[in-house]
């Protein structure tokens, strides 16, 4: 228990306050005796004084008259010898000193008369005789107030201290009586509580103070007793009503959750704690946000706590996290409510995952085929309708597969429904895990199968080879053996392949034609595709002949190059572009524009490509080492995007570089704009490292693609070559001639060159170098040639030929 210091006592505060109130009475008191006995001090000096003077006055009368100096020196020296008198004379009728004593006053002995303010008083006492009418002379005599003084404060002194001594044995009795009266029992009174304090479970109460019993410190204890006594019995029912309400909560089988008003948690039953694997600590003070996961969190959130607010019972379907992530769907059923002055939400969750469960398998039961697993016809038209808006909204064609499985009737028939079953859930699996996860595989029923190919490719042709190139895989995997059980079989199957969107066809008819196409390959011989379109049919067939001889046409050697001079203003050879040719065997001569976007479609650019940097460097080299390239020379080559964005290509080009041994400074890197818009960060820092080699780069046909001023600003270009569209009608058209200006305009205050493409005569030359252009390439000044004749132009340096 803490004690208390002396001073903080009770007992001792009264008994400072008795003795207090006594000093301050004492000296009232004190000072009214005082100024009393300073009164009769006075009194008592004037009449001893005037009793001296009474004793001595006949002597002075017969020293006057006898005019006598030694008796009256004697006279007035008896008087000073007095305690009270200080000074003494006797004086003649005619005003002359007959004789005069005083005492000697010490100094500073004036302090305590003038402290009490007391004065010298005179006595003026006349001298008469029988024998004269008239004095024959006066007897004066002065007071000392020193020695009244000194008196009155011998008196005052006895008083004070008596005083003082009276006070002090006060303070002592009261302080002892204050003590035993109030202060201890106070204590006992103080220890009790604190032993209650810590124990307050029991029937402990107050013990009663000894002599107490009928006083007021008894009738407190009392008081307490009967007070701790209700207070106990309170606290017991309140126990047992929170036992009873914990019950009735645990007892419940959903997660009961109550909520402050700032949606943190401020209780919970165990069914909470056990279904979410908190512990009390844990769970306890947790907000809404962390126990319940939804899409739309904060709208949901925002929602309920406005209802609630407004008193409305909420009811909804979430998902509440666990400690350990899992995730429980529940249904939530809350209300406000008020308790002792304070709102809360009161929160009822009920584990709907078997309920959810149902619902997913009648789901599945509803858009799923209960045999493969694979989605029905219903899903399947659902998802094909999804892909048909996205393909439009994308500019993007896709293809759907419908699938027949060949003399599928016979197994069935012959083998039993079990084995026909077997055979169609193998058939499934292998459809699924040949296809993308973007793609759909659906069974319509029976033996019928379709599979939805989305965005396939931007343009029909390589969309029409993609979606063979898939269907002759799927019959390749069909090919393969069975087994079912005991039985090894063999299936093929028909398949219809329908292009979309090329018009405004919903989804059942797409799906009729692709039915359309199946029969048709049906018809065709079984184990076979057919397109819906016999265009497409043969377009298809044809680029997949050309991809064939494209994937041998470098080691048959059918690919080379060619060079086109680019000049200047002056007509002087400033470079050249390599440019691919391929010569077939039997189809001759390929144009460019048809097989390089294949080459890009089917990934077989980046070998092409390294191919083509071979071989135009070395090329270079030999030109180089023959002396032929002027200063400002610079061979062009044309770099795909796919190519650069390649992981090895600076490897590459910085071999094709040291194994040539060519002088960088002479090769330039022509890049599509597509190349602007993929990765710029990466972009940039491939074109300082190119930049770095002492290679210069050019963006090819500018202005035909994702032209940017933000991408272009950025990066480290040398030129831009002005597309051969703006240049042909250079002359003709006036939007031509506007954009071939804004290109030039641009490039020379971003400080780079430009070129045009596509010079065809000497008008579009001049028209070109009036808008500020002085680099040109095209028929004008001579066609691509083979590198022996660009060999011949490089020693004329000068073009066109008839210009010389």
């Amino acid at each position: 228990m803490k004690k208390s210091a002396l001073r903080n006592r009770i007992s001792f505060k009264q008994a400072k306050a008795s003795v207090l109130v006594a000093v301050a009475l004492g000296l009232l008191f004190s000072g009214i005796q005082i100024s009393l006995d300073i009164q009769h001090s006075r009194i008592s000096m004037n009449d001893k004084v005037e009793q001296v003077i009474h004793l001595v006055e006949e002597s002075a009368v017969q020293a006057a008259y006898n005019i006598d100096k030694d008796l009256a020196q004697r006279v007035v020296g008896g008087l000073i010898n007095h305690t009270y008198i200080l000074y003494a004379e006797i004086r003649l009728d005619d005003n002359t000193i007959l004789a005069s004593s005083d005492r000697l006053v010490k100094e500073g002995s004036d302090s305590l008369s003038f402290f009490i303010q007391e004065q010298r008083q005179s006595f003026a006492i006349p001298l008469t005789t029988v024998y004269e009418q008239h004095p024959v002379g006066t007897l004066i005599v002065e007071t000392d107030p020193e020695a009244v003084a000194i008196d009155i404060i011998d008196r005052a002194t006895v008083i004070i201290g008596t005083g003082f001594l009276r006070n002090l044995l006060l303070a002592i009795c009261l302080l002892y009586v204050f003590h035993v009266l109030i202060s201890r029992p106070l204590t006992q009174l103080s220890t009790g509580l604190n032993k209650l304090r810590e124990d307050h479970t029991g029937d402990q109460q107050l013990p009663n103070l000894y002599n107490h019993k009928d006083d007021e410190l008894g009738f407190l204890v009392d008081s307490f007793n009967e007070l701790w006594a209700s207070r106990n019995q309170a606290e017991k029912a309140l126990r047992g009503s929170e036992q009873f309400n914990r019950d009735v909560m645990n007892s419940i089988g959903d997660i009961l959750l109550i909520f402050k008003e700032d949606f943190s948690i401020f209780n919970a039953n165990y069914q909470a704690f056990n279904a979410l694997k908190y512990d009390k600590k844990e769970l306890i003070g947790m907000s809404f946000h962390e126990l319940f996961l939804d899409q739309d969190r904060e709208n949901s959130f925002l929602n309920i706590k406005t209802q609630l607010l407004q008193k409305q019972d909420v009811s909804i379907e979430g998902l509440m996290i666990s400690k350990r992530g899992s995730q429980i769907p529940v249904e939530v059923k809350a209300r406000h409510i008020e308790l002792g002055g304070s709102h809360y939400i009161l929160a009822l969750a009920r584990d709907i995952s078997l309920r959810k469960s149902h619902e997913a398998k009648i789901h599945h039961l509803a858009y799923y085929d209960s045999l493969t697993g694979l989605p029905n016809r219903s899903l399947f038209l659902d998802r094909l309708n999804q892909v048909l808006a996205q393909s439009a909204r994308h500019e993007q064609h896709s293809a759907l597969l419908f699938m027949d499985l060949d003399r599928f009737k016979n197994i069935n028939d012959s083998l039993g429904h079990d084995v026909g079953d077997e055979l169609l859930i193998e058939i499934a699996d292998r459809l699924k895990e040949m296809m993308r996860e973007e793609d759909t595989v659906a069974r319509l029923g029976g033996d019928e199968f379709v599979v939805i190919l989305p965005e396939l490719a931007a343009r029909m042709e390589p969309a029409a080879l993609n979606a063979r190139r898939i269907t002759t895989r799927i019959l390749e995997s069909l090919a393969e053996p069975i087994h079912v059980g005991e039985h090894t079989l063999h299936i093929s199957a028909s398949i219809g392949i329908r292009l979309f969107p090329d018009s405004n066809l919903d989804a059942k008819s797409i799906l009729k034609q692709a039915d359309t196409a199946l029969y048709r390959a049906k018809s065709g011989g079984r184990n076979t595709f057919h397109f819906y379109r016999p265009s497409m049919q043969l377009l298809a067939d044809q680029h997949l002949e050309m991809e064939k001889a494209l994937h041998t046409s470098m080691q048959n050697n059918e690919l080379y190059l060619h060079y086109q001079p680019q000049v200047d203003h002056n007509f002087q050879i400033i470079g050249a572009e390599a440019l691919l040719r391929w010569q077939h065997p039997e189809q001759g001569f390929i144009p460019p524009d048809q097989f390089i976007p294949l080459a890009e479609e089917t990934g077989l650019i980046l070998p092409i490509g390294k191919w083509v940097m071979h071989n135009a460097c070395t090329q270079l080299a030999k030109w180089q080492k023959s002396k032929l390239c002027p200063d400002n020379f610079r061979l062009a080559i044309n770099i795909s995007a796919r190519q650069f964005e390649h992981s090895s290509f600076i490897e590459q080009l910085t071999d094709v570089v040291q194994s040539t041994g060519i002088d960088p400074n002479q090769l330039e890197l022509e890049l599509t704009e597509s190349v602007l818009i993929s990765n710029l960060d990466n972009t940039i820092a491939k074109m300082e490292v190119i930049r770095g080699m002492g290679i210069a780069l050019s963006i090819d046909d500018f202005g035909t693609g994702y032209s940017s001023l933000k991408y272009l600003k950025r990066m480290p270009i040398d030129q831009l070559k002005i597309d051969k569209s703006f240049v042909v009608d250079l002359l003709t058209d006036s939007n031509d001639r506007a954009i071939t200006k804004t290109v030039i305009a641009m490039a020379t205050h971003l400080q780079m060159d430009t070129i045009a493409e596509g010079v065809e005569d000497a008008e579009v030359m001049e028209q070109l170098l009036q808008l500020g252009c002085k680099q040109f390439q095209g028929y004008y000044f001579s066609r691509p040639v083979p590198a022996e004749n660009y060999t011949e132009l490089l020693k004329v340096q000068k073009l066109p030929l008839e210009n010389e």
